[in-house]
């Protein structure tokens, strides 16, 4: 039991990669997508972040106020249709896994961003970005976000023990339309991105298609990413090859595969988890 209880640590690490997306920072990245945002591809960006811990405080302190958020707890279920009668959606399972071994559903929940330009140029300020220009016609800018419900799941397979989690894609809003590209290289800035990278990504992503998922790296820490086609889309496996280690010290790599279809965002992967397998599973999910 406290094997899986470790792994189910493990597992919101990785759904906290997939969450971070979400974050009220990022959503200022994403623009223009209140007309027919069309979810078409993740797009993962590690980075090393070199922010001191007391300028992310003081940047929470600038702009908390402008952000209306309620926090929501998973909930533990004891049983598939327990689970499914809370997502409000049928949980589809790896191929060959009969049972999970922890259920959690963590319920839908909304952000939502006032954009206030003063707050936000004293924000860049504190984080050594006034190179960053955010125009006066954004102040008044609303930005939602709604994620979820979640399903936080795990399994074990060949004694292995895997996650799994599936939701809805997010659902955006954005009053009034506008060039919100400023916006977007502010976020990543605040969240402690590299200028070059950041304005770099916030000139050439196509926001209306694209979800930006930054990975903030501490110092020494790494990830490889790579994409795989999953049913005639692009999938992310990425690998953390020190976020874990045997009973004997050594370093166990940690892998996780983020893919989407129509409807749904999925996630699945562990400490040890062949990136082989993770493609297969995720090949033959219907």
């Amino acid at each position: 039991m406290h094997r899986h209880m470790k792994f189910a640590g493990l597992l919101l690490l990785g759904v906290a990669a997939l969450a971070f997306a979400f974050s009220p920072a990022l959503r200022a990245a994403a623009h223009d997508f209140l007309q027919g945002f069309r979810f078409r591809r993740l797009l993962i960006v590690p980075y090393t972040v070199s922010m001191p811990a007391a300028t992310g405080e003081s940047l929470s302190r600038i702009l908390g106020g402008d952000l209306v958020f309620e926090p929501v707890k998973p909930r533990t279920v004891q049983s598939l249709p327990e689970a499914e009668s809370l997502l409000g959606f049928p949980v589809r399972q790896p191929p060959g896994v009969k049972e999970f071994i922890t259920l959690q559903v963590l319920p839908a929940a909304s952000v939502r961003w006032t954009v206030d330009v003063g707050h936000l140029r004293e924000a860049l300020h504190v984080a050594g970005a006034e190179d960053v220009t955010v125009p006066d016609a954004l102040h008044g800018t609303v930005l939602t976000m709604t994620v979820g419900p979640i399903l936080l799941a795990t399994f074990e397979a060949e004694g292995i023990p895997y996650g799994w989690a599936q939701a809805p894609l997010p659902a955006y809003t954005m009053e009034p339309e506008g060039d919100l590209r400023p916006l977007a290289e502010a976020a990543l800035r605040l969240m402690g991105m590299p200028a070059e990278e950041a304005r770099r990504l916030a000139r050439t992503v196509d926001w209306q298609t694209t979800l930006l998922l930054p990975i903030p790296m501490a110092p020494g820490m790494t990830v490889e990413v790579e994409s795989v086609p999953i049913g005639g889309r692009e999938a992310t496996l990425f690998t953390f090859p020190q976020a874990a280690h045997t009973p004997g010290g050594e370093a166990l790599p940690v892998r996780f595969l983020l893919w989407h279809d129509e409807a749904f965002l999925y996630l699945i992967g562990g400490p040890g988890a062949e990136a082989g397998r993770l493609i297969a599973w995720a090949r033959s999910i219907r």
